[in-house]
């Protein structure tokens, strides 16, 4: 049997490329991952390419060109672009949420209680990966309302009922006077916010060095326990 011996013949059987493996053994990178790796590796590029470009879901193609694969494995994964949001949306919310509620109700002090609940709000939402975060969520609810409402009982409205029932156990001690706990829960909310949330998500003012943090809180927690305290 006759073989050729010339130094070309298989080149393209055995051709490498830039990385050293042959074109042979090199599969594309979505045939190389596994089902469950493919889902992670595309809903890890979507969710940060989301937080660098501000967008709920960025193209589709921008998302393979990170992560490999293709259009059919995002349909085959998610069952399409919808599927690939509800999925991105979930894992932001799973992120940031659960933070919020950390440790809250911990202390049997009020003061030292409404001062953790603030930190807590704080340091989760308007840092830099909160704001970006809050922006994704926020553009996503003109998308879908329902979404948006998930994630605000999932996290602020959570936080807020469980700040109503730290207020209503001080009110059972007698340490505050009001008349709903959960109103009143909704005003410190609202003063801890104030308009440096919206600074801050508006991007008008860099992230609250910690003293800033400190004083703002300071402040809010002193106003709100003077305007409860027992007359």
């Amino acid at each position: 049997m006759r073989h050729d011996n010339r130094p070309d013949a298989g080149r393209a059987r055995k051709s490498k490329n830039e990385s050293g493996q042959t074109a042979e053994s090199a599969p594309s990178k979505a045939r190389r991952l596994k089902h469950g790796e493919r889902r992670d590796a595309l809903l890890r590029a979507a969710k940060e390419l989301s937080v660098e470009r501000g967008f709920a879901v960025p193209s589709l193609e921008a998302i393979i060109e990170r992560a490999g694969g293709s259009r059919r494995s995002i349909y085959t994964e998610f069952g399409g672009k919808e599927g690939l949001r509800n999925a991105l949306l979930a894992e932001i919310s799973d992120e940031i949420l659960p933070a919020l509620h950390t440790g809250i109700g911990q202390d049997t002090d009020l003061r030292a209680a409404l001062t953790r609940f603030a930190h807590k709000f704080v340091s989760t939402l308007m840092s830099e990966r909160g704001i970006n975060m809050s922006r994704i969520i926020m553009q996503d609810s003109f998308v879908s309302p329902a979404r948006a409402k998930s994630f605000f009982a999932r996290g602020p409205g959570e936080g807020a009922k469980l700040l109503a029932s730290i207020l209503e156990a001080a009110r059972a001690r007698g340490e505050i006077e009001t008349k709903d706990c959960a109103l009143a829960a909704n005003c410190f909310i609202g003063m801890v916010r104030g308009n440096l949330y919206l600074e801050r998500v508006l991007r008008i003012r860099p992230p609250l060095a910690e003293a800033e943090i400190d004083a703002h809180i300071g402040a809010a927690v002193d106003i709100f326990l003077d305007g409860l305290r027992p007359r």
